[in-house]
């Protein structure tokens, strides 16, 4: 039985390294991988067991021009309510993570808009309705699906992968109005990351680390590493809006990545 049994793991695990490899060269680009030899195939499919494919991307929304670069930018805490929140937790412990997610979120930006592109404080209590030169951004959470810790810790490659998106408005406090100026979404998530059955790594020290921090592969990344890659794009797309206007340099300008089918 014990045979039968690791066999059927062997089974599994092979399956799955099959079909990480398919999903890990599609997001890599290769387009036609009936061309390629079994030998190209293979040497493919380790290197890209080499590297993740895991990403956020930007889905534009509207945008109309304001008066021109603010002093600092305010960010609001992202809303969670009515967002399709997907995680192992319920009750209070559901509570504390979607807390922890906006402080996150919050701190995430306001530290990568800081050192990239304009000074960035969280919101705090503020009155808005005062005009000042500064931009207001808002969000809210729509999807935050958490996957399976434990899939992307014993295999990754997608399996257990996590998914969020968030929808964002910009507003500009100088006009009084209220209005956003600039709206877009942000989606994507750890799609695909080395796991501890398919990953190689011989450095007992890096070994040593990702023991010591509670698992190996992405066990400690996750919705984590996807709220700061969300920050890092809505500091692109902000960073983008500016240059389209003028007011920055191309040496400060950072593209964001468009998001496409």
């Amino acid at each position: 039985m014990e045979l039968e049994a690791s066999l059927v793991q062997l089974g599994i695990r092979t399956i799955v390294s099959a079909i990480a490899v398919q999903r890990l060269a599609e997001c890599r680009g290769f387009l036609n991988m009936n061309n390629l030899n079994s030998g190209i195939w293979l040497s493919v499919g380790f290197v890209l067991s080499l590297a993740g494919c895991a990403s956020i991307s930007v889905q534009p929304g509207t945008a109309v021009a304001t008066k021109g670069l603010p002093e600092k930018v305010y960010v609001e805490p992202f809303a969670t309510a009515g967002g399709d929140i997907n995680v192992d937790r319920e009750g209070a412990e559901l509570a504390q993570f979607k807390s922890d997610l906006q402080v996150m979120m919050t701190t995430a930006i306001t530290v990568d808009l800081s050192s990239r592109l304009i000074p960035a404080v969280a919101a705090g209590k503020i009155d808005f309705s005062r005009r000042q030169n500064a931009w207001l951004l808002r969000g809210e959470f729509v999807r935050v699906n958490q996957g399976s810790r434990l899939l992307r810790g014993a295999i990754g490659f997608g399996a257990g992968a996590t998914k969020l998106e968030t929808r964002v408005q910009v507003i500009d406090l100088s006009t009084g109005d209220g209005k956003p100026f600039l709206t877009f979404s942000t989606t994507g998530g750890s799609n695909a990351e080395p796991g501890a059955i398919t990953s190689i790594t011989t450095d007992p020290l890096t070994l040593a680390i990702e023991a010591a921090a509670g698992g190996a592969g992405n066990v400690a990344h996750g919705v984590t590493e996807d709220t700061k890659r969300t920050a890092r794009e809505i500091t692109a797309e902000l960073s983008d809006y500016m240059y389209r206007s003028g007011w920055i340099p191309e040496g400060k300008w950072v593209p964001p990545k468009q998001y496409s089918n």
